[in-house]
């Protein structure tokens, strides 16, 4: 049974989740410290995590980090947060989405099951990406065990980055926009910004590129979107 993880400290904000989630009957626990949070995926497997940024024992951002290592589940920041350097801070460290506090509830459910659907389609898909290892230049991309390896090295990607990869590796040459990615990657039903996409990639280049700021992979084509550029040896 999927089961979502509140990570969320104040009570009134807590019962709000509640109450959104239990309009589609999604099964959810509650968990008031980082601590409480970690300890829960350590023995239950959560299908989302909505987390909370100022929480009374860890800052949110570093919890994000540590359940990155526990699970690839959807998380989705909820925040009162709202600059743009909040935002692309989450999203670098590992967040699926970040929405900002005061939310919509409908907005907000609708994000949730965008995301648990897009998992589910990716669950059923993977096992067909079994033993699939592509080679560009010097990146190697694992679909089966959904590992990357640079220059020899290996690079640890979010969920979201690895996935990204994987489609580009899928679709060398070919340009794509911040739109269809965001359709690709995220879902065509996503609320995620075009910005979520953006940020995904800047990452993605600090991971992979010799130069971030002058790519040899992950290439902007001016007024029109992204193309990776690769050789196979696959």
């Amino acid at each position: 049974m999927e089961e979502i993880l509140i990570v969320e400290d104040d009570s009134e904000i807590q019962k709000l989740l509640s109450t959104c989630l239990d309009i589609e009957a999604l099964p959810h626990v509650i968990a008031s410290t980082g601590k409480e949070a970690l300890e829960h995926v350590k023995k239950n497997q959560p299908a989302l995590v909505l987390l909370d940024i100022m929480l009374p024992d860890v800052d949110g951002i570093q919890l994000c980090k540590q359940l990155r290592l526990l699970t690839s589940a959807p998380i989705l920041f909820v925040s009162c947060k709202s600059g743009d350097d909040d935002k692309i801070l989450g999203l670098s460290i590992g967040a699926d989405d970040y929405i900002e506090k005061p939310f919509n509830v409908n907005v907000l459910l609708a994000r949730v099951l965008a995301h648990l659907r897009r998992n589910r389609i990716l669950k059923q898909t993977q096992p067909k990406l079994q033993d699939q290892i592509f080679c560009f230049d010097q990146i190697t991309v694992d679909k089966g065990s959904r590992e990357v390896f640079c220059y020899g090295n290996r690079v640890h990607l979010t969920a979201k980055e690895f996935d990204l990869l994987a489609f580009f590796t899928k679709h060398p040459n070919q340009v794509f926009s911040p739109e269809q990615l965001l359709d690709k990657i995220w879902g065509i039903d996503s609320l995620s910004e075009k910005r979520t996409v953006i940020v995904h990639l800047s990452s993605l280049r600090k991971k992979l590129e010799e130069d971030p700021l002058n790519p040899r992979y992950i290439v902007t084509v001016r007024g029109v979107g992204y193309k990776f550029v690769a050789v196979s040896s696959h």
